[in-house]
């Protein structure tokens, strides 16, 4: 791997992790016209995950450090029998719960069901992306009211429901996530606030996954000036990723995303077809 492959990786990484266009569907598509492309392999994609995380946590920084600190009074207060959820961080971290807790259990089922080649099909691709499109167009014309003082726990479940479905490729996470909370009724604020959030148990648990797969191979090499390139490269494109988000949202633009996504499901139509 050169230095200009581990830049372009990350660049990639950092971008799609967050941008609601789907990153595992742009590499599906890659992959059926161009082949398998020589990469860094799974230690280096795990590498890149961590950037993608640490680009959350600068965005949010203020947010999980509350968030934080009130999982430990939290804990607390239940050791001493004296459990209370009704502050708005308590409050957050159990829709955080809630909402990890359906893409969890669908993770599971498909290892168990060995579903995996069903999360490759480029014709699923490519109706997915147009899901995606779809989302994207409807959250321009949607907002809500809730935050985390006053959002009702189906709105978290909406959302983790979402993210599980969103294990199809071409059907962005973020995307989902961020639809699902505003179609449920959060301010668009709150929405993107929430979705990247939870997107540390998804990004750490994918992470964990590939690493696992790692430890069992027994192949770890490092290259370490190409690596803090490609981690660099993704960790800022992770953050602008999020600030263009913040950005568009707040001025009805993410039908962009959604023109983007058509584009990218006819690129994929013409991947399977050809």
């Amino acid at each position: 791997m050169t230095w200009l492959q581990a830049l372009i990786s990350g660049i990639i990484q950092g971008l799609t992790e967050f941008l609601p266009v789907s990153s595992s569907g742009h590499l599906i598509i890659f992959n059926t016209l161009f082949g398998e492309g020589e990469g860094g392999g799974l230690a280096f994609s795990v590498f890149l995950h961590l950037a993608t995380l640490l680009a959350v946590f600068i965005c949010f920084w203020k947010d999980i450090r509350a968030l934080v600190r009130a999982l430990w009074l939290m804990l607390w207060d239940l050791v001493r029998g004296k459990p209370d959820f009704k502050t708005p961080e308590r409050r957050f971290l159990i829709m955080m719960f809630i909402a990890t807790l359906p893409a969890t259990a669908a993770g599971a089922l498909i290892k168990l069901l060995h579903l995996d080649s069903v999360l490759e099909n480029i014709l699923v691709v490519a109706a997915m992306l147009l899901v995606t499109a779809a989302f994207m167009f409807l959250i321009d014309r949607l907002n809500g009211v809730y935050t985390e003082k006053d959002a009702p726990y189906r709105i978290p479940l909406l959302v983790g429901c979402l993210q599980a479905v969103a294990i199809l490729p071409g059907l962005s996470r973020s995307g989902s996530t961020i639809f699902a909370g505003v179609l449920g009724g959060f301010k668009k604020e709150f929405a993107i606030k929430f979705a990247f959030i939870i997107s540390i148990s998804a990004i750490s648990g994918a992470a964990m996954l590939e690493g696992y797969d790692i430890l069992r191979s027994g192949e770890l090499a490092i290259d370490p000036v190409n690596w803090l390139i490609g981690f660099a490269a993704a960790a800022v494109c992770g953050v602008l990723a999020i600030k263009l988000i913040r950005m568009l949202i707040k001025n009805n633009k993410f039908w962009v995303f959604g023109v983007y996504c058509v584009l990218a499901s006819g690129v994929a139509f013409y991947a399977a077809l050809r």
